[in-house]
C-alpha cells in the first residue's frame, strides 16, 4: 500500500483501492513493480494490471530470495530497433536528437558528488554508454563494458542556465564517440540539466534515472558505496526479442490489418523536410484543470473499462474532426506507445531497463454522427462514439507488431507514409507528495524553455502537428498538461490554439457525460462472451452490469436441466446447507458477513440470460443475496417448508440470485442457518469456502482478496480445444455402445431417492492398501470397482461412466479458494477382457487420467459429438473430497455448529457419491421410476464384494471377481 501511495502521489492507499481508479497507468505500474522490487518483493507490471489491488496484488507477488541470478549487462552488439530504423530513415541530422530533463538538486549537493552519481548511472545503464556506427543509413550499435565513459567528460559546470549554454551541451552529443549523455552543473542554485541523445533514453527511462538519482544520493549522503539495483532485462537483449518476434507466423499474419488501419486520407499536408524542422517549429504549452484532470485520472477510464491514453487519444480524434470538418471520413494519427511490452517473453523485465522502447503506429479513428453540441453537453451520444471508438483501438493488434513488421521483417511491405498528426501520451510525470523536499533529486518546473532549446535542430519534424501530453503533479494536484509542436508552413498558433481548446471541450464533455452517469461495458471487456453493443446496452437498461461472462461448458448442460427441471417443479442441481446453531449469535453481524462474502464473490448472485444467440451470466454491480430472518418453534415441518421454499427460490436464475441464506431463530441461543446456492453459480467445491468465510467474517478476521471467477473463465478460453478434443478421441476409439441404465431417448425422470452406506473399516484400509501398492488414488480403486459392476449389469464389457473434476488447474493462481462452477463432468472409460486383471484395469484408468488430466475442461458434448452419441452414459461416480470442517467453523464468534444436513441432486438415474473417512461412506441419488431401495441395497451390496475382490487379489481377473448375490 506505501509503494501504491508512493507512485500515485497520494497520502495513503486501502488495500481495496484499484490502482487504476486512482490514476494509475501502464507507466506507473512499472515503477510500482521496480519499487516493489527494491523493497525485496517480486512481482510484474502486468501482475499490477491484473491484480489491480494491494491485497490481490500481495497474493502473486513473492519475496526475493536473495541469490543474485546472471546479470544481463547489456554489452556487445545491440541489434537496431524499429523506433531506431525509423530514426535512421529521417532525412537530416540526427547526431543531437535527444530529450532534455532539469533537476532540482537535493542541498549540499557538489560538483564532485553530480559527477560521482552520474557515473554510477552511466556504469549501471548499458545504452547510456551505447555507441553508433552508421553504414550508409544501416546504423549498428555496440555498448562497451561498465567504467568506459568517464562522467568527468560529460559534466560541464556553468554560472547560469541559458539557451546558448543548453545548445552548448546539446552540441557535445556524439553517438558514434559512445558520448550519449552531456550535462550542465549550476552549483548556485542547485540545478542539473541532463541532456541525453534519445537513443538511449524514452519517457519511462527518466523515472529508472531520477529514482536512481535519489538511491545514489541516499547511500553517498550516508558514506555507503553506491551501488544501484541491478537491471532485469538489458536493452539488447530485449532488441533480439523483437527481431525474433518480427518473423513469427502470427505476427506476419497481421500486414493486412496495420495496412487497413494506415488507410486514413491525410487532412493535412506532409512535412517538408527542408523547412519543417525542430529548429523553426511552433510550440505551445498548456494546463487542463485540475477538477477535469482528476475525473479523466480515475472516474472517467473507470467509467468507460478503457485507459487514460484511449480517453485521451478519442478525445483528440473528436477534436481533429471538429477542426478539419472531416465530413465523417476518418481521421489517421501516428500514435505512440511506450512499447515495453513484457508479455513478450517469460522472464522478460523492463522495469529498471533505460533505453528507447517507444512503438509507433497509425490509427484510424471514425468518429461520426454527433454535432459537437453534443460533444461539449456531453450527451448520450457520445458515450456511444466513445465506445465505438474504443472498440476500434481495442481491434487493433498489440502495438509492437507494426513497428517490427515493417522495420525487422525485410519478407512484408507495410511502407508508406504516416500519418501527418501525431499523438503520445507520456503518462504522469514528477514525483509523488511524500518524495518532494530539499534532501531528493525532483524535476523542475522550471525546465519548459530549456526543453525547447535542447529540442531545437535543424531535423525535420516527425509530423505535422504533434501533441505531446502528461499529467504533471502541482501543488493543486495532477493537471493534464499538453505541448504542442507544429510545421509552421501548414498551421498557424491561432490554429494550433483552436484545436487545444476544441480537445479539451471534448475531454470536458466525456467529463460531464460521466458525471451523468456514462459509461458502460463494450464487447472487448466481456469476451470471451459474445455480445454486440447492442445487446449489452439492453441488459444495462435491466441490470447494474460489472461483468458479463460467457457460461462454462457444464453450466451450459446444467441450463438445459435446470429449464427442465424449472417445467417440472423439481430442484434438481441445488446445493443446501443447513446448519445447527447454537450459542448468542448476532443476527446482524451474521447478515453483513454473509453479504460481505458475495461482495467477494459476486458471481453467486449471477443473473443468467438466454435472449440472444449464446446464454451469459450477468455479474451484477450490487451484488446482494437473498435473505431472511425467521423466527419459529422448533418445528420440523415448517423449518422444511422454509427451506423447500428456499430452493425455489434460486430456481428463478434470470431475475432472483441464486445465493441464498435464511437465518431461524428456533429458541434461547439456538438457530439454523439455511445456506441455498444453485449449482450454476458454485460447486461443491466453493460451499465450504463460502461457508467458511462467513463464519470467517462473522468472528472478525480479514480474509485475503478474492480471485475472481473471470479468471477461470478466461483461463478457459486460452485453452487448445483441439488439442484437447484429440486426446479424448484417442481415449474413446471404437467405444460404439453407450453405457445407459435407463432406456434409451427416456426424457423425463422420476422422483429422486437417496440411499446412504458405510464401507466397513476393514474394507477401506484394504482399499486404501491395493491404491498405495499399485500407485494410484482410492478414487482410481473405486472406479475400477464401479466399472466392473456395470460391466455385469449391462453385459458389456467396455463401458463409460461419469465421474466429476475439480476444474482448479494448479497453473491458475488463486484457484483453490475461488467460488465458482469450476467443476466438469468427463467420461470414464474401461475396456475389459476375459484377460483383464485388477491391476490391468487399474493401468488403464490412471493412464486414460494422465492422458487426459490436461484437457479435463473440454465440454461433454463436444466429446459426445466426437463419438457420434448423443449420450455416453447416464451413470455419475464422483469421489467427494472438499469436507466441511464444523469443527474450525465453530471457533468463530462463540458459535458452536452442533450438526449439518445437506440436500443435492442431479439428473442422473443413477449416482454414487463416495465420501472418505475411517469408513468409506456411499451416497446414492436414484431415479426411484427405475430403482427401488432394494434394488440400490442390492447394487452397493454387489459393489462392497467387487471392491473386496479386487483388494483381495489385484492379480486375479475382473471377470473373476464375485458379484453375484449370495
Amino acid at each position: 500500500a506505501g509503494i501504491y501511495a508512493q507512485v500515485l502521489g497520494l497520502e495513503r492507499v486501502g488495500v481495496d483501492d484499484s490502482f487504476f481508479e486512482l490514476g494509475g497507468d501502464s507507466i506507473l505500474s512499472m515503477q510500482v513493480a521496480a519499487r516493489a522490487r527494491a523493497a525485496g518483493l517480486l512481482c510484474r507490471p502486468r501482475d499490477v494490471f491484473v491484480e489491480q489491488t494491494v491485497a490481490r496484488l500481495a497474493g502473486v507477488a513473492v519475496l526475493a530470495d536473495g541469490e543474485a541470478g546472471p546479470v544481463d549487462e547489456g554489452t556487445g552488439q545491440v541489434a537496431p530497433t524499429p523506433i531506431m530504423r525509423w530514426l535512421a530513415d529521417m532525412r537530416g541530422p540526427v547526431d543531437q536528437f535527444n530529450q532534455t530533463m532539469l533537476l532540482h538538486a537535493p542541498g549540499g549537493v557538489s560538483e564532485a558528488d553530480v559527477v560521482a552519481l552520474l557515473q554510477a548511472l552511466l556504469d549501471r545503464h548499458a545504452m547510456l554508454r551505447a555507441r553508433v556506427t552508421d553504414g550508409g543509413g544501416d546504423w549498428s550499435l555496440w555498448v562497451p563494458e561498465a567504467g568506459s565513459v568517464d562522467a568527468r567528460d560529460c559534466v560541464h559546470s556553468v554560472d547560469v542556465l541559458s539557451v546558448q549554454a543548453v545548445a552548448a551541451a546539446r552540441s557535445r552529443l556524439d553517438p558514434a564517440a559512445g558520448v550519449m549523455l552531456s550535462a550542465l552543473w549550476v552549483a548556485s542554485a542547485g540545478q542539473l540539466a541532463l541532456i541525453v541523445h534519445h537513443l538511449a533514453v524514452d519517457g519511462v527511462s527518466w523515472r529508472i534515472l531520477l529514482e536512481d538519482l535519489n538511491t545514489a544520493w541516499a547511500q553517498r549522503r550516508a558514506g555507503q558505496p553506491v551501488v544501484l539495483p541491478a537491471v532485469g532485462t538489458s536493452f539488447a537483449r530485449w532488441s533480439s526479442l523483437l527481431a525474433e518476434y518480427a518473423h513469427a507466423p502470427h505476427v506476419a499474419q497481421l500486414v493486412g490489418t496495420w495496412r487497413q488501419a494506415a488507410t486514413a486520407p491525410a487532412v493535412l499536408p506532409a512535412v517538408r523536410p527542408e523547412v519543417d524542422t525542430y529548429e523553426s517549429a511552433g510550440h505551445l504549452s498548456t494546463e487542463l484543470d485540475v477538477e477535469t484532470t482528476r475525473m479523466l485520472l480515475g472516474e472517467v477510464p473507470a467509467a468507460f473499462h478503457a485507459g487514460v491514453h484511449d480517453i485521451l487519444l478519442i478525445a483528440f480524434g473528436l477534436a481533429l474532426t471538429e477542426f478539419f470538418h472531416t465530413g465523417g471520413a476518418p481521421i489517421g494519427v501516428d500514435v505512440e506507445g511506450h512499447g515495453r511490452h513484457e508479455e513478450l517473453a517469460a522472464d522478460v523485465d523492463l522495469s529498471r531497463t533505460v533505453g528507447w522502447f517507444t512503438t509507433k503506429y497509425p490509427v484510424s479513428l471514425n468518429l461520426t454522427g454527433l454535432s459537437w453540441g453534443q460533444v461539449v453537453a456531453g450527451e448520450a451520444g457520445l458515450g456511444a462514439v466513445l465506445k465505438d471508438v474504443k472498440e476500434q483501438l481495442r481491434a487493433l493488434p498489440n502495438e509492437l507488431t507494426y513497428g517490427v513488421l515493417r522495420y525487422l521483417n525485410t519478407e512484408v511491405d507495410l511502407a508508406g507514409s504516416d500519418p501527418p498528426i501525431g499523438f503520445n501520451y507520456l503518462g504522469r510525470l514528477g514525483v509523488s507528495a511524500a518524495e518532494v523536499g530539499d534532501d531528493v533529486w525532483r524535476i523542475s518546473d522550471e525546465g519548459l524553455s530549456l526543453t525547447a532549446a535542447g529540442a531545437a535542430l535543424p531535423m525535420p519534424l516527425a509530423h505535422t502537428v504533434d501533441l505531446n501530453a502528461a499529467t504533471v503533479d502541482t501543488d493543486s494536484g495532477p493537471q493534464l498538461q499538453a505541448n504542442w509542436i507544429w510545421a509552421p508552413s501548414a498551421l498557424d498558433e491561432s490554429q494550433i490554439g483552436e484545436l487545444n481548446r476544441l480537445w479539451f471541450e471534448a475531454l470536458a464533455g466525456i467529463c460531464a457525460h460521466v458525471r451523468r452517469g456514462g459509461g458502460g461495458l463494450t464487447p472487448s471487456d466481456i469476451a470471451p462472451a459474445r455480445l454486440s453493443q447492442r445487446h449489452i446496452d439492453q441488459l444495462a437498461q435491466h441490470y447494474q452490469i460489472a461483468d458479463i461472462l460467457p457460461l462454462t461448458p457444464l453450466q451450459q448442460g446444467l441450463l438445459f436441466h435446470t429449464r427442465t427441471a424449472l417445467e417440472g417443479g423439481e430442484d434438481l442441481y441445488v446445493l443446501q446447507l443447513n446448519l445447527a446453531l447454537s450459542g448468542p449469535l448476532d443476527q446482524h453481524r451474521l447478515r453483513e458477513a454473509v453479504h460481505h462474502v458475495v461482495d467477494r464473490h459476486p458471481t453467486l448472485v449471477a443473473r443468467f440470460c438466454e435472449q440472444f444467440d449464446e446464454p451469459v451470466q450477468i455479474i451484477p454491480a450490487d451484488p446482494a443475496p437473498g435473505w431472511r430472518y425467521l423466527e419459529l418453534d422448533a418445528d420440523p415441518d415448517e423449518i422444511q417448508r422454509v427451506c423447500a421454499a428456499e430452493r425455489a427460490a434460486v430456481r428463478d436464475l434470470a431475475e432472483e440470485p441464486a445465493f441464498r441464506a435464511v437465518l431461524i431463530r428456533t429458541g434461547d441461543e439456538r438457530h439454523q442457518l439455511v445456506v441455498t446456492v444453485h449449482h450454476m453459480v458454485a460447486d461443491g467445491w466453493s460451499l465450504p469456502i463460502v461457508v467458511g468465510e462467513i463464519f470467517a467474517g462473522y468472528g472478525g478476521q480479514r480474509l485475503s482478496a478474492a480471485t475472481p471467477y473471470r479468471r477461470f473463465v478466461d483461463w478457459l478460453a486460452e485453452r487448445d480445444h483441439d488439442a484437447a478434443r484429440a486426446a479424448w478421441g484417442e481415449v474413446l476409439a471404437g467405444f460404439d455402445t453407450p453405457t445407459l441404465m435407463a432406456e434409451p431417448g427416456r426424457s423425463e425422470s422420476g422422483r429422486r431417492g437417496v440411499a446412504s452406506f458405510t464401507v466397513p473399516a476393514e474394507t477401506t484400509r484394504a482399499l486404501g492398501e491395493l491404491a498405495r501398492a499399485r500407485h494410484v488414488t482410492v478414487n482410481t480403486v473405486l472406479q475400477g470397482g464401479w466399472a466392473v459392476l456395470l460391466a455385469t449389469l449391462t453385459g458389456r464389457h467396455d463401458v463409460v461412466f461419469g465421474t466429476t473434476v475439480s476444474g482448479r488447474p494448479a497453473e491458475l493462481h488463486g484457484a483453490e479458494s475461488m467460488v465458482g462452477m469450476l467443476i466438469n463432468t468427463v467420461p470414464v472409460r474401461a475396456h475389459m477382457t476375459a484377460a483383464t486383471t485388477t491391476i490391468d484395469l487399474l493401468n488403464q484408468l490412471q493412464h486414460n487420467h494422465n492422458h487426459t488430466l490436461e484437457h479435463q475442461h473440454v465440454a461433454l458434448a463436444d466429446i459426445h459429438r466426437l463419438v457420434g452419441h448423443d449420450h455416453l452414459f447416464d451413470t455419475l461416480f464422483v469421489f467427494e473430497n472438499y469436507p466441511l470442517d464444523t469443527t474450525a467453523l465453530s471457533k468463530s464468534g462463540g458459535v458452536a455448529i452442533t450438526e449439518f444436513s445437506n440436500w443435492e441432486y442431479n439428473h442422473y438415474p443413477l449416482a454414487v457419491q463416495a465420501l472418505p473417512g475411517n469408513e468409506l461412506g456411499l451416497r446414492v441419488e436414484y431415479d426411484t421410476e427405475l430403482f427401488s431401495p432394494a434394488d440400490i441395497r442390492t447394487l452397493i451390496a454387489r459393489l462392497e464384494r467387487v471392491l473386496v475382490g479386487m483388494a483381495a487379489d489385484p492379480g486375479g481377473l475382473v471377470s473373476s471377481v464375485g458379484v453375484v448375490d449370495e
